[in-house]
């Protein structure tokens, strides 16, 4: 049965610019998040296939099982995001929902059992997919929903992100101060327990300081719009769905990159131990590099950063293809520069989705950051499940264990650099032009505040 009123409207009530310990206050639950997640992807097949001796078949079915799960939850989570807990703040009530849900599926997932076999593995990974979820679409909505002012909102996605990078960073150098990792004689048991203790002590506080610190502006509602109008809007809204192309063709290229990232310094370029190296220096830059973006894209809005920063980025990047083994030096340097590049789309973009979704509640008349958050999480798990980098691996025949002749090195190389450059490339030219303005985000706001204004009259 479709939800409908008569006269819907939805916006954001104005929001006065945030103090800076706002700001972070929003940002630093990035954090902890940040390094739930990243275990998830780099450690969680390798500790249940190695240390847990669950076959590797069967632990890749059960994570597309879970992933595949996502697509029918997300958009749930979102709708519901978006609609329930007004009356203490939607955002609030959905933070304090998936904070005890993320730790539950942290626990059983990052410290299981000895004998935990698919079916624990199956429970724990979906547990902690809905947390996570939960948390990110209620956390991205609250940032989007914080500042209707289009240079603030860079301001808040790039304090956002640059605890973000860090958590990343945290997490990735996990293997030098846990006891465990890649090589280790004691698996990677100790450093997916001390990971997980980490965001069990961690995200708890990061919450709470969020919940207190962070307000929320008020949304005046005065009906919902049917599931079938509400997609029909989002589909004819040209910037949400150029938004929408632009993360999923950008997310292919980088689930690729990612796929081969530790294998390229490690056999690629015959880095051994000291392939983390130009992965830690990326990761700081990037931390480094969010300012910059933040003030770029105030200057010359923020479309074009993203489009400067993406083509400098891989003119960068594709030197990479170049160099010859062992010059470390070098590696190093490209990637710092490759870092500080590689922050703007993670600054910028959530910061453009934000504008998006400001012209969506102008069309809909109704506020749902939360479910289009969640189809562009959709976007990317989708370009993720692809797998396409790990298709071109084994047509090259790249060994994981073992040597690799230079067809294999080829490959390689094609699935780390040449093949995130293209769908970067494609994903840049989806974003040129982008029709929001800042001129045009603020005759959007003004439009939003007018009718928020004619609610609020109505209403008292």
């Amino acid at each position: 049965m479709a939800l409908v009123s008569s006269a819907s409207s939805a916006s954001a009530s104005p929001a006065p610019h945030l103090r800076l310990a706002t700001i972070v206050a929003l940002g630093q639950y990035a954090f902890p998040l940040a390094i739930a997640y990243l275990p998830l992807n780099l450690y969680l097949a390798r500790f249940y296939g190695g240390d847990l001796k669950i076959d590797l078949a069967v632990v890749g079915l059960v994570l597309m099982i879970a992933r595949f799960a996502d697509f029918i939850v997300d958009p749930l989570i979102g709708a519901f995001a978006d609609r329930y807990g007004r009356g203490y703040g939607r955002r609030r009530v959905w933070t304090a929902i998936a904070v005890p849900i993320t730790m539950l599926g942290v626990y059983l997932t990052f410290i299981p059992p000895a004998d935990a076999g698919p079916l624990y593995l199956l429970l724990a990974v979906v547990l902690v997919y809905l947390g996570w979820t939960m948390a990110t679409i209620a956390y991205g909505a609250w940032g989007a929903e914080a500042s209707a002012d289009y240079q603030e909102r860079t301001r808040i996605t790039g304090v956002r992100e640059m605890f973000g990078f860090i958590g990343i960073l945290v997490a990735s150098l996990a293997p030098l101060y846990s006891g465990g990792g890649p090589g280790s004689a004691n698996g990677f048991a100790p450093l997916m327990s001390t990971l997980g203790w980490i965001v069990l002590i961690l995200l708890p506080p990061s919450a709470a300081l969020m919940v207190w610190l962070v307000p929320e502006p008020e949304t005046v509602t005065s009906g919902l719009v049917s599931w079938r109008r509400g997609l029909q809007v989002a589909a004819s809204n040209g910037p949400f769905m150029r938004l929408l192309a632009t993360n999923f063709v950008g997310r292919i290229g980088t689930a690729a990159n990612l796929v081969a990232v530790v294998w390229f310094f490690e056999k690629g370029l015959d880095l051994g131990v000291k392939a983390g190296i130009p992965l830690v220096v990326y990761l700081v830059t990037a931390v480094a590099g969010a300012p910059l973006w933040i003030w770029a894209g105030h200057k010359i809005a923020k479309h074009n950063a993203l489009i400067i920063a993406s083509l400098g980025g891989i003119a960068v990047f594709s030197v990479l293809f170049f160099i010859p083994p062992g010059q470390l030096g070098l590696t190093t340097a490209i990637m710092a520069v490759a870092g500080i590049a590689g922050s703007a789309a993670a600054v910028l973009g959530a910061s453009i989705a934000a504008d998006v979704i400001d012209l969506d509640a102008l069309r809909s008349r109704e506020a749902r950051a939360g479910l289009l958050l969640a189809f562009w999480g959709m976007a990317q798990k989708g370009a993720d499940a692809l797998g396409l980098g790990m298709f071109i691996l084994a047509a090259f025949s790249f060994k994981a264990n073992g040597a690799n002749d230079a067809h294999a090195i080829l490959g390689l190389k094609i699935v780390y650099i040449a093949m995130p450059i293209v769908f970067w490339l494609l994903s840049a030219i989806f974003i040129w032009r982008f029709p929001i303005t800042p001129e045009r985000q603020a005759r959007i706001r003004a439009v939003l505040e007018r009718r928020a204004k004619r609610e609020a009259t109505k209403s008292a």
